[in-house]
């Protein structure tokens, strides 16, 4: 019996739908602090390496996302490797990424920190260790190798995630298959009366492998409970310590995510139950001749209110799978970004890769049941509508994963990590995915009724297999650290020491500061002339070690000579993890004052996790262009007959289709038009892109010149012609350029003071001239 689908159906569908998309919204879009992908050590007090006059009353430990209190401890341990603390870790109350413990008074010597922690957003367990001293220098008694992360938190947990992704992709594919597919081909007007029952008994299969899936895709999740128990309490998984069991479950914010998934999962499940119960075959009178033969009516396993709740509750499910993930452990600036696009993408991935396994399943069905003549009009219709899902899916999973790319590797370097080459793994499975997806949708697909159709469904059977390894490989993505994290952690991709060469004034420079660490550095400078020649005259060489994003008021200090044009300052301390900028000065008296500046990051092995971060700027251009580009796809798609009518023949457009697709481009015009010219919501970060190198200096002597002469004079003193007027005297530049950050005076000469008489320069001197007038300024004025 042919039942032709109703507008009224069709809206019940979009408002389930919506339903969906606006309870994943309310749940990604809840606030959070800044969290990474495993609790690492970003910062501490006293910190790494520190070398203390008195004893500290704490030690306290920052993380780089929220912990569990119940499962994290702080101990502090002596040269004797015998414990001294208090035993008394806790949890800061309002800082929930913050641990402490307190401290006797401690004698002089040197003491090792050891912390463990369980992370309450991915509830991986980290371990790691670091030095201070107290009253004398440090020493390696009390110091233990760091502990070296494991690569997995257990060797299951990569194949239990893999279970989770692939029984939710046959479960929510098939239901998505069914609702956008298989039920309007089968009930179309054009549909014969035998594509029902072959419908029915394909949606039968189906249902029976979901079923199995369901009940695997519980036990996968229970699984994941007794596995984060036994890596807490270090019994075997089958025999659990269930104070542990119920901590984790009931008191854990990873737990209590866990607990909403097995809410959901168990719920899709009893829907899923009575969906087959629903479509099972029922007796109809055609007429009320009471001696007339009764029909059996099927439908399909999707084609009931119950079955669409169950596909709205399986978005439910997959939201809550985004918000435990690695991109919902992303910078707060950024984590509804970061944990939407992973929705986005998860969804994309569940549509296309689970609606393969379903066509997989329902070809060998359809020829047995209808014939392969009759078979073949059925893929026709189907392989038709499905072709156009696919292109939209999987040209959203491209997009979207260039997104999560960037959040998770960050740098080029960092693809050479675990996480980095099971990523290339993934992308090398998705290439001959994509392939046989066109050969099956637009080669194949032209041959069905002349001998396509045994081909078709041998082919179907290999794209199968592919998405099966596909989500092998997403398994083992979730279970591994992020490479950004990794390579900050182990030094991939960054450099052993610091080593720069200039030249200015007649003088070459060859510098290196090594190790180019958080801690004590050595800073070595030779000099030499452009022959090559030994400059062994030099009057005095000086270095100043600028920590980049905050002045610290670090003065010059004169290196010492060596010989052989060769100046040294042993020791240098760099008390905080990040960019450095090193100013070196050469005093000659046969020649002009030679300079050169240049920047490198000072790297710690303790906080070295977090060094590696995403850019909130570029986060949110990537995001804008992503939905330019995924609302551009979506609207080539509902005009595809008219782009390409070679490949697309009689597709009138599809402005229902379009519509949607021009809004997300909209808004992602806007993301982009944002962080290009209107800044909405981000922070504005005034910071001198220029080391104070004798270039530019040389650049910003005559913007003085022009700007500055006439009030501050030639020497700066203050003593200029126009200053006379000014209703205060123009400042001393020897006095005041020492005093100021380089932002504060960049702000000055833009802005002016305006109770000062000083007019701001915006408008008549560009940002650049802007910033080599403060390299000039500092150069010349600031003899700290």
């Amino acid at each position: 019996m042919i039942r032709p689908i109703t507008k009224n159906g069709i809206r019940s569908k979009l408002l389930l739908w919506l339903v969906a998309l606006a309870s994943l919204f309310a749940l990604i879009a809840t606030p959070s602090r800044s969290v990474d992908a495993h609790a690492n050590q970003i910062n501490s007090n006293p910190a790494p390496n520190r070398e203390l006059e008195t004893s500290p009353d704490r030690v306290i430990v920052w993380y780089s996302e929220p912990i569990e209190e119940s499962f994290s401890v702080v101990t502090v341990l002596n040269s004797a490797a015998q414990r001294v603390d208090l035993d008394d870790s806790a949890r800061d109350p309002s800082e929930p990424s913050a641990m402490s413990v307190g401290l006797p008074e401690l004698e002089n010597g040197t003491y090792t920190v050891v912390w463990k922690n369980l992370s309450s957003v991915d509830g991986h367990k980290v371990i790691g260790s670091f030095v201070f001293a107290v009253g004398e220098p440090l020493s390696a008694g009390a110091q233990i190798a760091d502990a070296e992360q494991p690569l997995l938190q257990t060797v299951a947990d990569p194949w239990l995630r893999w279970l989770v992704f692939l029984t939710a992709a046959i479960v929510l594919g098939g239901l998505t298959f069914e609702l956008i597919i298989g039920i309007p081909v089968i009930y179309s007007e054009t549909a014969r009366d035998s594509w029902q029952t072959a419908g029915v008994a394909v949606s039968a299969a189906w249902s029976k492998i979901a079923f199995i899936s369901l009940f695997v895709l519980i036990l996968a999740l229970v699984g994941q409970l007794l596995q984060q128990a036994s890596v807490l309490s270090g019994n075997p998984v089958l025999e659990p310590d269930f104070e542990v069991l119920r901590s984790v479950a009931f008191e854990s914010g990873w737990g209590r995510l866990w607990a909403y998934r097995l809410i959901a999962a168990i719920g899709i499940g009893v829907l899923f139950v009575l969906a087959i119960s629903a479509a099972a075959p029922i007796e109809v009178y055609e007429s009320d001749d009471e001696d007339a033969e009764p029909e059996l009516e099927s439908a399909l396993t999707a084609d009931s209110i119950v079955a669409q709740i169950a596909a709205v509750l399986g978005l439910v499910f997959l939201g809550l799978i985004a918000a435990s993930s690695h991109n919902a452990a992303a910078p707060s600036e950024i984590k509804m970004l970061a944990t939407a696009t992973d929705f986005i993408h998860l969804v994309a991935s569940m549509a296309w890769l689970g609606g393969v396994i379903y066509l997989a399943i329902a070809v060998p069905v359809f020829v047995r049941e209808l014939g392969i003549s009759i078979a073949s009009e059925v893929f026709e219709s189907a392989v038709a509508r499905f072709t156009v899902l696919g292109l939209l899916s999987a040209g959203i999973l491209v997009i979207t994963g260039i997104f999560s790319s960037y959040m998770q590797v960050t740098i080029p370097a960092a693809v050479s990590t675990p996480y980095g080459w099971f990523l290339v793994g993934k992308i090398a499975l998705l290439i001959p995915l994509f392939g046989f997806a066109a050969y099956n949708g637009f080669r194949l697909a032209r041959r069905f009724g002349i001998g396509g159709e045994r081909a078709f469904g041998r082919s179907m059977l290999i794209e199968a297999a592919l998405a099966v390894l596909v989500f092998a490989s997403v398994g083992w993505l979730a279970s591994l650290e992020p490479a950004r994290q990794y390579a900050g952690r182990m030094g991939i991709g960054a450099e052993e020491k610091a080593v720069y060469q200039d030249s200015d004034s007649g003088t070459d420079f060859d510098i290196k500061i090594d190790p180019a660490e958080v801690g004590k550095n050595d800073v070595i400078v030779r000099l030499t002339k452009p022959t090559g020649e030994v400059i062994d005259n030099a009057v005095d060489v000086r270095v100043r070690l600028k920590f980049v994003d905050d002045d610290l008021g670090e003065p010059l200090v004169s290196l010492r000579d060596t010989g052989a044009g060769i100046w040294r300052l042993d020791d240098a301390l760099l008390n905080i993890a990040g960019e450095y900028q090193a100013e070196i000065v050469v005093q000659r008296p046969d020649a002009f004052d030679a300079r050169s500046a240049f920047r490198f990051d000072a790297r710690s092995a303790a906080t070295a996790a977090d060094a590696i971060t995403p850019d909130t700027e570029t986060a949110n251009l990537l995001f804008g262009l992503q939905l330019l580009l995924i609302g551009g796809l979506v609207v080539v798609v509902a005009v595809r007959g008219k782009l390409v009518p070679a490949v697309f023949v009689n597709i009138s457009p599809h402005l229902g289709l379009a519509a949607p697709g021009i809004v997300v481009s909209v808004v992602g015009l806007l993301f982009v038009l944002n962080v290009q010219v209107l800044r909405i919501g981000l922070s504005e970060d005034i910071r001198n892109p220029y080391p104070p190198t004798a270039e530019s200096v040389a650049i910003g002597k005559p913007v003085y010149a022009t700007a500055c002469v006439a009030c501050h004079g030639v020497s700066g003193l203050g003593d200029g012609p126009a200053g006379a007027g000014l209703p205060k005297p123009p400042a001393d530049l020897f006095v005041h350029v020492p005093l100021h950050s380089d932002t504060i005076l960049f702000e000055f000469i833009r802005d002016g003071i305006a109770q000062a008489g000083m007019p701001g320069q915006d408008g008549v001197l560009t940002e650049d001239e802007m910033w080599h007038l403060v390299n000039y300024l500092r150069a010349d004025f600031d003899g700290r």
